[in-house]
């Protein structure tokens, strides 16, 4: 892969209701925008990666797995979620040798975006679901515009996150609830993005979500968690690899 330096891999928090810390989402930054901070440009992430040829984004998706496989090995506990697109989607399916590697990582989890089945035809429900044999799915960007919910009836989605825009346009509107109660039937948790202050933490207190996200709170170098000595306790979540029991989910809000 061609100036593999000019990127680097960033934690994101997710936490829940009672302030514990429960999930990451794995980023992919450029160096010079890395700020842990979010002092970023996302437009110009977006169209880099957008117009990466397919083996690079297969090779930077495999070495984000090489990471993680590290991580869990010194006694990481933490789910950690890594966006997908249908390239990689496409490459994954084709090497059984990288299925069988996920499928030894139980706390691993598929993040796709709501762009990936903005249609959602049958084609795009058989895809998720061979995706969901190998790791548990994450639904991102669900909002106006791009997201149904005949997507969600078929059930393939562990945890779904509630677009950033949405949630600002509508987070203390009756609508926002609705669409909660909805989602909820149909997940086993969703996650709000878009929480950038204490304002948008008060007006979640008392929603029916499972996690925050957003830039309240700081990301963390991957590197910098591998070189940390971690234990089998290390997790916070006692749910952890089981997120998808739905009968313990209210317990760890």
């Amino acid at each position: 892969m061609s100036n593999p330096q000019q990127y680097t891999f960033i934690l994101e928090p997710v936490y829940g209701l009672s302030g514990n810390l429960f999930a990451w989402e794995l980023l992919t930054r450029f160096v010079d925008d890395a700020d842990i901070k979010h002092v970023r440009n996302p437009a110009r992430e977006a169209v880099f990666f957008s117009h990466l040829p397919v083996e690079q984004k297969w090779q930077l998706f495999l070495r984000q797995i090489d990471q993680l496989e590290r991580l869990y090995q010194k006694g990481f506990r933490q789910i950690i979620s890594v966006n997908i697109n249908r390239d990689i989607v496409s490459s994954i399916f084709s090497d059984e040798k990288t299925q069988q590697r996920l499928a030894l990582l139980p706390f691993f989890r598929f993040e796709i975006s709501a762009f990936f089945i903005a249609r959602f035809t049958r084609a795009d429900l058989l895809i998720l679901k061979g995706l969901a044999k190998i790791a548990p799915l994450w639904l991102d960007d669900f909002g106006p515009g791009y997201s149904n919910l005949t997507m969600m009836s078929s059930g393939i989605f562990e945890c779904v996150k509630i677009d950033k825009a949405f949630f600002w346009q509508y987070g203390e509107n009756h609508i926002f609830e609705l669409l909660l109660g909805h989602l909820n039937d149909l997940c086993s948790g969703v996650i709000v993005e878009g929480v950038e202050n204490q304002r948008h933490i008060e007006i979640l207190a008392h929603k029916a979500i499972y996690g925050m996200q957003g830039y309240h709170w700081d990301g963390i170098y991957l590197d910098d968690f591998i070189n940390k000595s971690w234990g089998v306790t290390s997790t916070s979540d006692p749910c952890g690899k089981h997120l998808c029991q739905k009968k313990n989910l209210r317990s760890f809000m």
